[in-house]
């Protein structure tokens, strides 16, 4: 009985031994390491829109038990890089191995036509006092990376802009954000006038192309280019041309080198518009011009501002 219960002892110290190497032998074929990620270049540079194999492009992984998992590469997150430049970004890459271990990696994205959210303004944000008024009806928002972004302006100033508001001049700044925390903010200002069958008839009215314009710096910029055209009892088409001599029945008058052309339409020489201009399109800013113009016929005059802003 001794000797069979050294047999037995012998046999349990050998499975436990046996059991312990087992145990061994599995934790170490238990695969814990994640895939090395490396960058053939610490920046990566790409037009805003380009596919993720373009932002991925240099970017490999090696797995220890594995070897090359590249193809399980994916974008995990794209930030904004704090201190950086306005365009660049970090984008943080990860890969995975077989057992579902991951590396991951981060490198300087460089959008090379990124620009901060702009804003539109559709018409002169010039209203009758008893006009029920929005301003959000008449302010856009768009950005390069998000699209239409105007659900999130948001206006600061003298809120209360209501029906038989007083007339005068109302100061407001437009604010927005975009998705990587980038926000535009934009100074405006709106007049409130004191509606009249005067003002409805004889009043003058500048229309311009736009009312909002951004230029990058140091490109060339012409107030002219911006004029439509004037509604002064009917339409008028701006001639751009020189004022020429005209003789009729003896008597020499001038005109609108249309006119003198005989072109269809009604004319009025680019010369009768006063254009005041502080815009340095070499100095990044927000600058306005101003189109002023007096009717002949009835002497009301009118103006319209274009906001400038140089990027």
């Amino acid at each position: 009985m001794k000797k069979a219960g050294i047999i037995l002892g012998i046999l349990c110290l050998a499975a436990i031994i046996g059991g312990w190497k087992y145990t061994e032998y599995k934790r170490s074929q238990i695969d814990l390491e994640g895939p090395v990620l490396t960058a053939a270049d610490d920046k990566v540079r790409v037009p805003i829109g380009a596919p993720d194999s373009e932002l991925i492009k240099g970017v490999t992984a090696w797995d220890e038990k594995d070897k090359d998992v590249s193809g399980s590469i994916v974008i995990e997150s794209i930030n904004k890089k704090p201190d950086g430049e306005s365009n660049e970004f970090e984008i943080t890459y990860a890969a995975f191995d077989n057992s579902n271990n991951s590396g991951k990696l981060t490198r300087t994205l460089i959008y090379r036509d990124y620009r901060q959210p702009h804003f539109g303004i559709s018409q002169p944000l010039r209203f009758s006092r008893n006009q029920n008024l929005s301003l959000f009806d008449y302010i856009t928002a768009d950005d390069c990376l998000d699209g239409d972004i105007t659900p999130f302006v948001v206006i600061e100033g003298e809120k209360d802009i209501v029906a038989e508001a007083k007339t005068g001049i109302y100061n407001f700044t437009l604010q927005v954000s975009n998705s990587v925390g980038d926000t535009s903010q934009l100074p405006i200002q709106v007049e409130i006038f004191e509606d009249s069958y005067e003002e409805q008839m004889f009043r003058p009215k500048i229309v311009l192309s736009d009312y909002l314009i951004y230029i990058t710096k140091g490109r060339r910029f012409s107030p002219e280019d911006y004029l439509d055209h004037i509604e002064d009892k009917g339409t008028l088409l701006i001639d751009r041309g020189p004022m020429v001599e005209v003789e009729e029945k003896g008597e020499v008058t001038l005109v609108t080198e249309k006119e003198a052309n005989e072109s269809p339409g009604s004319w009025v020489n680019i010369s009768r518009i006063d254009i005041s201009s502080d815009v340095k399109s070499n100095v990044p800013g927000i600058y306005s011009v101003v189109y002023s113009y007096t009717s002949e016929d009835t002497g009301y005059d009118c103006s319209a501002r274009l906001i400038v802003v140089v990027e």
